[in-house]
C-alpha cells in the first residue's frame, strides 16, 4: 500500500505541475526576465554589471565605470600602443573580435541591396580621392596600428586600437603619417605639434565612448575641423543647445552613442545606408506625432526631420564646398610648396592639395532620398565629354514611399581619370618618389597608384568636375529656430523647388502660394491684421474668432490676397473659393477630395463649409450640408435606424482611420466602428479590416471584395499573447482547473476503486 501511495504522489505531482503550467500561460501573459551578465563591463553596449549580477541599460542610473587605475597590468611603461591592446584582452576577451566584424576595422561594407562594395576603402572620395597607396596618411583614423599598405593583418588582435575610442583623457593622439600608431616622441606636420602620448596613464583612464572620442576622427575629415561634414565640428564637443539641442551641454548633453547605439562593438549609423524614415530614429524619442498641427505632422511621410530641424549646414565653422586638385603643383621661387588662406584662416591654397573654397551658413539642397546612393566606382566608366559626375546621386524619388525629401550638403571636387577608359584613377601621394608630394607629377603618381592595386592605365589623364551628396544629420536647431512654413511655401525665396522634385507644376503652384501666418502679417503691416478688417467686415470677423483658422493664427490675408497694386477699399481683394486655396494648407484633404464625385462636379471646400467659420453650411432643419443637395437621400434616410438613433451622412461618409474622410467613401471599419461587437462574421473580417487601415498590402491579384471575401471563410490563428496552445481561455481554465482537481484526487488516494477495496475489507 505505501509503493501505491508513493505512485499516486509522483502521478499526482505531474498533473498538478501541468495544471499550474496552464493556470500560469492564460493568466500569466509575456513573462518578463532579466538579464545576468558574466562579465565586469561593456562599456561599448551601455551595460555595467557585476558577474553574476543584473545588467543596467543605458537609460537606466549605472554605477561609476570601473577604475581602471587599480589594475597591476595597467600600471607599467607601455613601449606600443599594441601592449596596451594585449592587457585589455586579458579582461575583454571578446572584444578585439567584435571590433572586426566592423565596418569601423575593415573599411569596408557590402551594400545589402545594390550589392555594391563600398566603405572608406573602396569608394572614391571627391576630396581625399582614396585610400589604396596612401594608407599611412589615410589609416590616422583607423581604430588598429600599423595598417600602412596591403600586408596588413587584420585578424591580429592586438593591432586592434582600445585607446583611441575609450581615452577619457583627452591626451591620446595618433601620428598624422604614421600608419594610425601612436604619438611616442614629439613632432611636427604641417605646423602642428603632437606631443608624446603616456600610454600608461591613458590605458589607466579609460572608459565610456564620448563626443571627444569620437571627434577625433569624426570632426577632422578632409584635413580639419567641419571640413569634410559642415555639420559634424569640433564644436559638438562641448557645444550649447543653440547649436545641437541633443548635444548641449545646457541640456540634453547626448553623447554620441545616446543616438548610435551599440551592440557588439557594432554602431548604428552609415551613411552608405541609412534610414530614411525617422522610424527607429528620431521617432523613437518623439513619436510618429510630435506636433501640436496635424498638418505638421503630415509633412512625416515625405519630408525628413532633419530637413526643418536642421536650418543650416556649417554653423559656427566653415566647411569646404570644393577642391580642385588640377590646380596643385604650384611652387615659389625656391622650389618649395605654398599655402596660402583666406581673411578668416582657411587655407584656399595648398601646393601639394590645391585650390579650396570655404562657406558658411550654407541653406542645403534638397533631393529625394531612401536611404541609399548609386556609387561611382573606380572601375564605373562615366558619359564622355560629362561636364560634371555626379558620384553617388540619392537614391528615391516622388513615387517612392520610402523616399524623404532630405537636406543634403553638395560639393565639388575636380579629380583626375582615365581619358581612355573613362574612369578615375588613384594616384599615390606619398610613400615613394613617384608620390606626387615628391615628384609633382601627375602621370608618375597616377601610375604608382594604379600598380599598387593592379589596375589598368592608359597613361592618358585629365581632369573632370564631379559633385558628391552628404547627408545633413547633425547639429539639430531648437523647435522655435527650425524652419517656417514660408521658408519652403513661396514662391519667390522659397528654399525647395517642387517642380525638380517631380511635382507637377499645379502641385507646385499650389504649394508654393502657402498663406503666411498672423505672425507674418503682423510684421508686414498692422493693415493686414484682421482685427484691421473687422472695422469694415464686422459679421465675418466674429464668425472667424470661432474658427480653427483663428485658433491656428490664420487670418483674412492669409486667404484673400489684393487684386492689384494700390490700397483697399480703392482695390479690392480676392475671394477665390476653388479648392487650391484650402489645400494649399489642406494637403491631406485636398487629395482625398480629388477622388471623390465632389471634385468630379467642382464642388469645392466653399461649397460645403462656411469660410470664415469653417462649419458645414447648414439651411433650416438640416444635420449636415450634405441635404442642401442629396435631398433624394436625405427624404429616403430619415426613416433609417441609423438616423434615429441621431446619425448623420457624415457620420458614415467621414468616420475612417483609412484618410481625412473627404473621398466620402465608406470602408468596412465605418461599419466596425459601431458593430465591431456584435459583427455576424468570421473575427477574421474585423483582422482584415484593421489591415486595411493599417495600410498593409493586399494579394495584389484580387481586390479588397475578393481579400475580404476569402479571409471570412479562413481560419484564423489566435493572437499570440504568450499562450502557447491556442484555445481560447476558458476552455484553458476549465482544463488546469479540472487537471488540479485530478491531481488532489489522485494524491489524497480517493480513486473510485480504492474505495470500493477498502468498504469490502471493512465488510
Amino acid at each position: 500500500m505505501h509503493a501505491k501511495r508513493k505512485t499516486r504522489w509522483i502521478v499526482g505531482s505531474i498533473i498538478l505541475i501541468a495544471a499550474v503550467s496552464i493556470l500560469a500561460v492564460v493568466l500569466g501573459g509575456d513573462a518578463t526576465t532579466q538579464t545576468v551578465y558574466a562579465a565586469a563591463v561593456d562599456f561599448d553596449n551601455g551595460i555595467y554589471a557585476q558577474a553574476g549580477g543584473t545588467g543596467f541599460a543605458q537609460d537606466d542610473d549605472p554605477p561609476p565605470p570601473v577604475d581602471h587605475s587599480n589594475f597591476a597590468n595597467l600600471q607599467q611603461d607601455f613601449q606600443s600602443g599594441s601592449e596596451v591592446t594585449e592587457q585589455c584582452l586579458s579582461c575583454h576577451q571578446d572584444a578585439a573580435q567584435e571590433i572586426m566584424q566592423t565596418t569601423h576595422w575593415t573599411w569596408s561594407y557590402t551594400h545589402p541591396e545594390t550589392g555594391q562594395e563600398l566603405g572608406k576603402y573602396n569608394v572614391i572620395n571627391n576630396f581625399g580621392i582614396a585610400v589604396p597607396s596612401n594608407e599611412p596618411v589615410c589609416t590616422r583614423c583607423h581604430i588598429g596600428y600599423g595598417w600602412e599598405d596591403a600586408s596588413f593583418d587584420f585578424n591580429n588582435e592586438q593591432n586592434v586600437d582600445c585607446l583611441v575610442c575609450h581615452d577619457t583623457t583627452g591626451s591620446y593622439t595618433k601620428s598624422p603619417v604614421d600608419a594610425g600608431e601612436p604619438v611616442l616622441d614629439s613632432l611636427t606636420f604641417e605646423g602642428q605639434t603632437f606631443k608624446a602620448v603616456d600610454l600608461s596613464y591613458v590605458a589607466q583612464n579609460v572608459g565610456p565612448t564620448s563626443r571627444e572620442s569620437c571627434g577625433n576622427c569624426h570632426f577632422n575629415g578632409a584635413g580639419g575641423s567641419a571640413l569634410e561634414h559642415g555639420n559634424i565640428a569640433a564644436t559638438l564637443a562641448n557645444p550649447d543647445s543653440s547649436l545641437d539641442v541633443h548635444m548641449g551641454v545646457d541640456g540634453n548633453d547626448f553623447s554620441c552613442t545616446t543616438c548610435h547605439q551599440t551592440d557588439g562593438h557594432k554602431v548604428e549609423g552609415s551613411r552608405f545606408a541609412m534610414n530614411s524614415t525617422d522610424e527607429g530614429t528620431c521617432e523613437t524619442c518623439h513619436t510618429a506625432t510630435p506636433h501640436d498641427y496635424p498638418l505638421l505632422n503630415n509633412h512625416l511621410d515625405r519630408v525628413a526631420c532633419q530637413t526643418c530641424h536642421i536650418t543650416e549646414d556649417a554653423r559656427e565653422a566653415a566647411t569646404k564646398v570644393s577642391w580642385d586638385w588640377s590646380a596643385a603643383g604650384e611652387l615659389d621661387s625656391s622650389g618649395n610648396p605654398i599655402i596660402r588662406k583666406d581673411a578668416d584662416g582657411n587655407v584656399i591654397y595648398d601646393s601639394r592639395l590645391g585650390a579650396f573654397e570655404h562657406d558658411q551658413n550654407i541653406i542645403p539642397e534638397y533631393v529625394w532620398f531612401n536611404g541609399s546612393y548609386e556609387y561611382t566606382l573606380l572601375d564605373d566608366p562615366f558619359t564622355a565629354g560629362s561636364q560634371q559626375v555626379v558620384m553617388n546621386p540619392p537614391q528615391g524619388s516622388i513615387a517612392d514611399p520610402d523616399a524623404r525629401i532630405w537636406p543634403m550638403k553638395s560639393r565639388i571636387g575636380i579629380l583626375p581619370y582615365d581619358k581612355s577608359s573613362l574612369t578615375f584613377v588613384i594616384p599615390q601621394l606619398s610613400g615613394s618618389d613617384a608620390a606626387y608630394w615628391n615628384s609633382y607629377d601627375w602621370n608618375q603618381a597616377i601610375t604608382a597608384g594604379m600598380n599598387y592595386i593592379g589596375a589598368e592605365y592608359s597613361g592618358n589623364f585629365d581632369f573632370v568636375e564631379t559633385k558628391m551628396y552628404w547627408p545633413i544629420t547633425h547639429m539639430i536647431a531648437p523647435a522655435a529656430d527650425s524652419l517656417k512654413c514660408q521658408d519652403c511655401h513661396t514662391q519667390e525665396s522659397g528654399r525647395i523647388d517642387f517642380v525638380a522634385l517631380g511635382y507637377s507644376v499645379e502641385e507646385a503652384e499650389r504649394l508654393t502660394n502657402f498663406p503666411p501666418a498672423l505672425e507674418i502679417e503682423l510684421n508686414q503691416a498692422e493693415t493686414n491684421t484682421p482685427e484691421y478688417c473687422s472695422t469694415c467686415h464686422g459679421e465675418q470677423y466674429n464668425l472667424w474668432l470661432d474658427s480653427s483658422h483663428s485658433d491656428n493664427s490664420v487670418g483674412c490675408v492669409s486667404c484673400h490676397t489684393k487684386a492689384g497694386e494700390g490700397e483697399h477699399p480703392a482695390v479690392a481683394y480676392t475671394s477665390e473659393k476653388s479648392a487650391d486655396v484650402c489645400g494649399a494648407c489642406h494637403l491631406a484633404e485636398h487629395s482625398d477630395w480629388d477622388l471623390s464625385r465632389h471634385a468630379e462636379v467642382s464642388i469645392a471646400c466653399g461649397d460645403c463649409h462656411e469660410p470664415h467659420r469653417q462649419g458645414q453650411r447648414i439651411v433650416g432643419d438640416n444635420r449636415t450640408a450634405c441635404e442642401s443637395c442629396h435631398r433624394n437621400q436625405a427624404d429616403e434616410v430619415i426613416h433609417s435606424t441609423h438616423w434615429q438613433k441621431g446619425l448623420s451622412c457624415v457620420d458614415c461618409h467621414m468616420r475612417t482611420d483609412a484618410d481625412t474622410g473627404h473621398n466620402f467613401h465608406i470602408y468596412i471599419g465605418t461599419c466596425l466602428s459601431c458593430h465591431s461587437e456584435d459583427i455576424h462574421t468570421s473575427s477574421t473580417i474585423v483582422d482584415m479590416e484593421s489591415a486595411l487601415l493599417q495600410g498593409e498590402p493586399l494579394d495584389e491579384t484580387m481586390d479588397e471584395g475578393e481579400a475580404m471575401s476569402e479571409a471570412a471563410e479562413t481560419e484564423v490563428a489566435a493572437e499570440d499573447n504568450g499562450a502557447i496552445i491556442e484555445f481560447p481561455w476558458w476552455i484553458m481554465l476549465i482544463l488546469g482547473g479540472g487537471l488540479g482537481a485530478v491531481a488532489y484526487w489522485v494524491i489524497a488516494g480517493k480513486t473510485p476503486g480504492d474505495e470500493h477495496e477498502e468498504n469490502r475489507k471493512a465488510e
